[in-house]
């Protein structure tokens, strides 16, 4: 495996996320110790949640080593009168942007981002 994240790399992404995105887009995050995903909840595509970048669900700095990858998806679900569909919110585009000026590596696979912290 090769290390493609530091901890510089994901303070410098979650700060970027938290100060300059509209909303926190919801992620699924797999450890190096553990056999599955955390949650596996963007399998299915949009989502109507957020995503915790600074709370219980995002592993603390000391843990970052642990990260193999976090699959970002920047759309979500924003709900409106029962007979409507849901309109969909994208910052893909800030996103990406995001990730171009911390020269963060990323694979985009149908408007899912892959940040890996070993490949």
């Amino acid at each position: 495996m090769c290390s493609f994240m530091n901890n510089t790399k994901w303070n410098e992404l979650i700060s970027a996320i938290t100060e300059e995105m509209p909303f926190p887009p919801p992620f699924d995050i797999k450890y190096l110790t553990g056999k599955d995903c955390f949650s596996n909840e963007l399998l299915n595509g949009d989502v109507y949640h957020l995503g915790d970048w600074k709370g219980e669900n995002f592993p603390p700095e000391e843990y970052y080593f642990n990260i193999e990858w976090i699959k970002v998806r920047p759309r979500h679900l924003k709900h409106r009168v029962k007979l409507i569909k849901p309109e969909i919110i994208d910052e893909s585009r800030l996103f990406e942007t995001i990730l171009n000026r911390y020269h963060i590596h990323y694979e985009e696979r149908n408007g899912s981002y892959y940040i890996y912290g070993y490949h």
